[in-house]
């Protein structure tokens, strides 16, 4: 199958191409590794790199002083793509294919901006599991930047059917999205934010861990079962204790 062709077809350049499949293949490398490995010079590399990241189609992670590239998952940056472009659904697996040699090893994407955190809550959009949610609901939805963008998430995950438990800090914004549990596809406990305060927003699901900072305006996205797991797990047990806190809080205030 002509990878090349297909992803040129859907608008990328014959040097975003070679960029892209290269990441794809390396999975995490430094610009001078992807320059060699893909044949084209070192200072346009940098400039594809750069464009890749504002297409969504490439991460990068600073290690020490150094920053590493990688490409995100096909599956992910391409599922707008699939309706409309047949070959590149029957190239799909190919190319998720290439990103999988180096499985085990846990796969991190930075995100930054409101484009990137809205890159992050889509790609939870893509889960075949249960979304599992930790939230402070006010910074992640009144204070941040994506406060114009989630009702369409919302509409997209019921959609879609995808079925979120959550533990968040109690607040009136928590108690609306608990009120909105039934329609929204959402079960969800209240625990108290003095008691247990968290800013971030922590989605599991699939084989990944998503952490949003919304007020520093950046996330990561990490891939790797084992850990996707045990924070599965970790989720879990606090859930289970998260419906006794609640109970507990909600007794506390009708008194």
């Amino acid at each position: 199958m002509d990878l090349n062709k297909i992803l040129q077809d859907i608008g990328l350049s014959e040097k975003e191409t070679k960029i892209y499949l290269t990441l794809l293949e390396l999975h995490s490398a430094l610009p001078s590794s992807v320059s060699r490995r893909a044949g084209i010079k070192r200072p346009t590399t940098y400039v594809i790199l750069e464009q890749l990241q504002k297409k969504g189609l490439a991460s990068h992670i600073k290690k020490g002083k150094f920053l590493y590239f990688r490409a995100l998952d096909p599956q992910m940056l391409l599922e707008d793509q699939l309706d409309k472009y047949a070959a590149l659904k029957r190239a799909l697996p190919e190319l998720t294919q290439l990103n999988k040699k180096l499985e085990a090893t846990p796969q991190m994407a930075v995100f930054e901006g409101k484009e990137g955190l809205i890159k992050i809550m889509e790609d939870t959009l893509t889960t075949k599991t249960e979304l599992l949610c930790w939230a402070n609901t006010t910074e992640a939805v009144v204070n941040s930047c994506l406060r114009d963008y989630y009702p369409t998430y919302i509409y997209k995950k019921v959609k879609r059917g995808i079925w979120l438990r959550g533990i968040l800090c109690y607040d009136e914004m928590a108690l609306l999205f608990k009120s909105r549990g039934k329609e929204e596809l959402r079960e969800v406990y209240l625990i108290p934010k003095e008691k247990f305060p968290f800013r971030n927003e922590i989605n599991i699901y699939d084989d990944k861990v998503a952490i949003i900072s919304h007020s520093d305006e950046v996330g990561v996205i990490i891939q790797n079962k084992s850990i996707a797991d045990t924070q599965r797990s970790i989720f879990k047990f606090g859930f289970e204790y998260a419906k006794i806190v609640e109970a507990e809080l909600m007794k506390s205030l009708k008194h």
